[in-house]
């Protein structure tokens, strides 16, 4: 956000009005300059506003500025007819294309610069001529050897692409085409001659003494005269001139020449600490570099007094002796000398035996010049001889009554009279319904009824009747603000926009349409063309016979950025005094020129800036070239911003791209707009600006930019639409051919199942018998030792162990089947069928080999379900290998745990261990070949194919083996 400091300057001599003064910003550091010293200023052929200090270089385009050449010291600015901007420091010579800054000549010596035609330019310096092209010395011309002295100054003439020269302390004239040096046929009785320009017209200048004579060369016309004394300016005398004006320059000073008036007036810029050279912008405002910053002086139809003359005043009304009156608020009543800024106080009595300071608005005169003036606690009268106090309570506005030859004043609930004896008489209102509190405004409609506008209330009093009446019912927070027009329509306004009564249709409506989104505080009608509109931040302008004859809404907005720098312009305040509009408000004093009012805004331009964050050349802007991009970029961003210094709002845009977008896009703010995936081609890119908040503004800005773009085949959109059927085809061929495969991997897929379900199948076989085999080997072993009541229980406890381990085979045949959930075994019968297991194992050692003990972590995993068949050949494994060859009586323990996705089995025995069980199988003569293990662990491995979830682990502890097995789920 920028921060400006607004202050007040003296104008030209030429346009001071009754000491009006006219306003200005100064920019500093704190607003973006690199440095507080400006030396050199320039507008260039786009707009920009470029500054020179001794830190950097600037361009400002009225909203922010862009650094450029840090920590050099600027001398001087020039631009070309491409608007390249070329920046002088003390030795060299820089150019900015508006894409970079290049470097372009180093001198020795500090020098005037010309800019020749397309890339050429000349440097004199105080030892040689040197002219180039682009970086490119093409010939340099030593003085007393090339040219005939020392040269005093330097020209381009672009009629005839020569180049002129002055020699010092000669009344001679030399021209240089195509490297040839001549002297110019010209004859004089001036004591030195000189050359310059203005604008593209060359211009000799004839010195008698120090008085300087402007000719043209051509016809020796006298464009003017400067007369001086002592170095200091005296006069000048204008015949003509081939410009607009023209600022000369003299030890600090600024002098305009005028063609218009043909008079040259000093500028004056006294506020202004060592001023650097001065230039008038398209909109004739003043841009001066200084040591305290650069300075916009507006010269738009807005004028200021000083605020230590005019501050903080609440009305103004101007006398029947055609002198003005204001009153400042908390303060006096004053008499106004503008011409000579004079004040003299008018001392009236007011409370405690002090004198009134508390004024308000609306100050009125009545039939015999007396002057009103409403206050905190009554009334003052002046009669320009001595004020005199009415005590009628707090009063905010006064307005003479044609009808009744009396002056009505706003009272609390209603409003009085004071007639010419200083007879008073109110009229209240006793409902307190119609008006709510103090008036803020009263008006007169045509029927001479008081329209009476409160901040929260809207009535009329009928004069005949003598009654309150609601008014109308807009607007709906009332007004604070009535006036009547020449139709004698009613126009009202407040915190709700400005509003329209008309007298004819008795019919209320907005006018604004949202345009005045402040607070309206005052409204006047000085004429026929124009309503003007004060609000807390701003002056609208309405252009009313363009409203009355078209409906259109025209208005001219006026605040800080275009030379309107009061601040809450005070309520019912506007004082007319034949074209100039007076306007207090609760800081400064302006005047607004009624006959400079110009419904066309102030200059700005819209430019496209940059292309995929590039800067666009200059060049490319004026001759709409058309840009190539590099070959395959097909995206565009573009930057965009306006150039204009006297906006009263921010500019909004909107743009387009020819073969894109069918319309232009929405107004936005946003300054940039980025296209994708383009195919080859050529583009038009344009973009329209014109002032925000204010749609009834019909004046557009437009720039446009031309690309090509080339791609590649493979990055063309159509590419991708293209190929999409043939991609589809082949998708279908595919989508066949996986569909054939698909089917033939799972006919492979059942085989390989069908194939592993035999092969466990025929494990699970050779499992059977082995489980059986080991029983009756045991059965065997106690008849064998005549343990017939051994052998008894054993059988009996036999039967039920094959009755449960033909479930369990049943139901792991199912598991091979895919039927895990129904074909699975729970925990708790996989633990009794352990344990009856384990029983037969200790009764045929007679209870004395073992002890066992089978543990869970909790009830809930009896309801788990695993597959069968898998713990009991190790439960088997762990007596056979582990206790029984055990000389001491051991021990086996089992303990099943849950988890969240797993049940978990552990085996442990006390017995001997895994290597000396393998001792003891290698040293002994084996009967059989044990393959309980080998079966179990292969129907693992074929489970695990058919996606369960199976761990064996096996471990050697201190006192024996633990085997850990895993079911985890899917």
């Amino acid at each position: 956000m920028r921060h400006f400091c607004f202050v007040l300057i003296l104008t030209c001599i030429n346009l001071v009005v009754m000491g009006q003064q006219r306003p200005y910003i100064n920019y500093t550091t704190h607003d973006g300059l690199p440095q507080i010293q400006v030396m050199a200023v320039h507008q260039d052929k786009t707009g920009y506003i470029w500054a020179g200090t001794k830190s950097g270089l600037v361009k400002f385009n009225g909203e922010r500025f862009e650094h450029f050449l840090p920590k050099k010291r600027i001398y001087n600015i020039y631009s070309d007819n491409y608007s390249r901007v070329y920046v002088q420091t003390y030795n060299e010579l820089y150019r900015y294309d508006g894409q970079q800054i290049k470097l372009m000549a180093k001198f020795r010596y500090q020098s005037a610069i010309r800019l020749a035609n397309d890339l050429e330019y000349w440097v004199l310096s105080p030892d040689a001529l040197v002219h180039y092209k682009d970086t490119i010395a093409l010939h340099t011309y030593q003085y007393k050897k090339d040219l005939p002295g020392i040269m005093n100054s330097i020209a381009w003439n672009k009629k005839d692409g020569k180049l002129y020269l002055g020699v010092k302390n000669q009344k001679k004239i030399l021209s240089i085409d195509n490297g040839k040096v001549e002297t110019v046929n010209y004859q004089t009785k001036a004591d030195e001659i000189a050359v310059n320009s203005l604008g593209d017209q060359l211009v000799f200048i004839e010195h008698y003494g120090s008085n300087l004579k402007w000719i043209n060369p051509q016809t020796k016309e006298e464009y003017f005269t400067i007369y001086k004394s002592n170095n200091v300016v005296d006069s000048i005398s204008v015949k003509s001139l081939p410009v607009k004006k023209h600022i000369h320059f003299n030890d600090y000073s600024y002098y305009l020449i005028d063609s218009l008036t043909n008079t040259g007036k000093k500028v004056k810029l006294d506020f202004i600490k060592a001023p650097y050279p001065v230039i008038f912008d398209e909109d004739d405002n003043i841009w001066s570099g200084s040591d305290n910053g650069l300075y916009q002086v507006f010269n738009g139809p807005v004028k200021n007094y000083p605020r230590s003359f005019m501050n903080d005043v609440w009305t103004l009304i101007k006398g029947r002796n055609k002198e003005i009156y204001g009153a400042v608020y908390k303060e006096a009543l004053y008499k106004y000398d503008l011409e000579n800024e004079q004040k003299t106080e008018i001392i009236a009595p007011g409370q405690f035996g002090r004198k009134e300071t508390d004024y308000y608005y609306g100050s009125s005169m009545d039939a015999k010049g007396n002057l009103y003036f409403p206050t905190h606690y009554g009334l003052v009268k002046y009669d320009y001889r001595k004020a005199k106090k009415f005590d009628t309570g707090i009063s905010l506005i006064s307005k003479y009554d044609s009808i009744s030859n009396q002056v009505v004043f706003g009272q609390m609930h209603g409003f009085g009279f004071i007639d010419e004896n200083e007879k008073i008489s109110y009229v209240q209102d006793s409902t307190k319904q119609f008006v709510t509190s103090h008036p803020a405004a009263l008006e007169f409609d045509a029927e001479g009824n008081i329209w009476i506008g409160t901040k929260a209330s809207l009535c009329k009093w009928d004069r005949k009747k003598k009654a309150f009446s609601q008014a109308i019912s807009c607007p709906s927070r009332a007004a604070t603000v009535i006036q009547r027009d020449f139709r004698n329509n009613i126009w009202l306004g407040g915190k709700d926009g400005l509003w329209l009564f008309d007298e004819q249709s008795r019919d209320c409506k907005r006018v604004d349409k949202g345009i005045i989104n402040s607070n309206i505080t005052g409204i006047i009608i000085p004429n026929q063309h124009y309503l003007i509109v004060g609000t807390s931040l701003e002056i609208y302008v309405m252009d009313l016979k363009a409203y009355y004859e078209t409906g259109e809404i025209r208005m001219r907005l006026f605040n800080f950025r275009n030379g309107f720098l009061s601040e809450e312009v005070c309520q019912n305040g506007f004082m007319l005094d034949g074209n100039r509009l007076f306007i207090p408000s609760t800081t400064s004093t302006s005047v607004l020129d009624l006959e400079k009012i110009d419904f066309n805004p102030e200059f700005y331009n819209v430019r496209i800036t940059s292309l995929n964050d590039l800067g666009i050349q200059y060049v490319d802007s004026v001759n709409r070239s058309e840009i190539i991009l590099e070959k395959g970029k097909n995206e565009l961003d573009f930057g965009f911003e306006t150039v204009g210094f006297g906006l009263p709002t921010k500019p909004v845009f909107r743009y387009k791209l020819s073969g894109v977008d069918k319309d232009w896009s929405e107004w936005t703010t946003k300054t940039y707009a980025n296209y994708r995936n383009l195919s080859s081609g050529e583009y038009r890119f344009q973009v329209m600006a014109r002032a925000g908040g204010n749609p009834n503004i019909i004046s557009y800005k437009e720039d446009s930019i031309k690309v090509k773009v080339s791609n590649p085949f493979y990055k063309e959109p159509r590419f991708y639409q293209h190929s999409f059927f043939g991609f589809v085809f082949l998708v279908l061929i595919l989508g066949f051919f996986v569909h054939s495969r698909f089917h033939i991997k799972l006919k492979m897929i059942d085989r390989e199942r069908k194939i592993k379900l035999l092969e466990i199948a025929t494990l699970q076989a050779q499992l059977n018998p082995h489980f059986i085999f080991n029983i009756l080997s045991s059965v065997q072993n106690l008849i064998s030792l005549h343990k017939q009541e051994k052998a008894n229980e054993y059988l009996i406890k036999f039967s039920r162990l094959i009755r449960s381990y033909m479930e369990a085979s049943i139901k792991s045949s199912k598991v091979l089947l895919g039927t895990s959930v129904s074909s699975e075994i729970s925990v708790k019968e996989e633990i009794d069928l352990l344990k009856m297991y384990i029983e037969l194992e200790q009764v045929k050692h007679g209870n004395e080999k073992f002890d066992f003990s089978i543990e869970i972590s909790s009830d809930s995993i009896l309801n788990r379900s695993i597959p069968p068949m898998i713990l009991q050949p190790l439960v088997e494994n762990a007596i056979k290998h582990g206790l029984e060859p055990k000389e001491e009586k051991g021990f086996l323990s089992i303990q099943f745990s849950e988890h969240e996705d797993s049940v978990e089995c552990i085996i442990l025995d006390d017995g001997i261990g895994r290597e000396r069980s393998n001792e003891l199988k290698r040293d002994s003569i084996k009967l059989y070949q044990s393959r309980g293990l080998e079966m179990i662990n292969k129907k693992i491995e074929i489970l695990n194919d058919l996606d369960y979830q199976i761990s064996i682990d096996y471990r050697d502890s201190a006192e024996g083996t633990e085997v850990r097995v895993k079911f985890t789920n899917e």
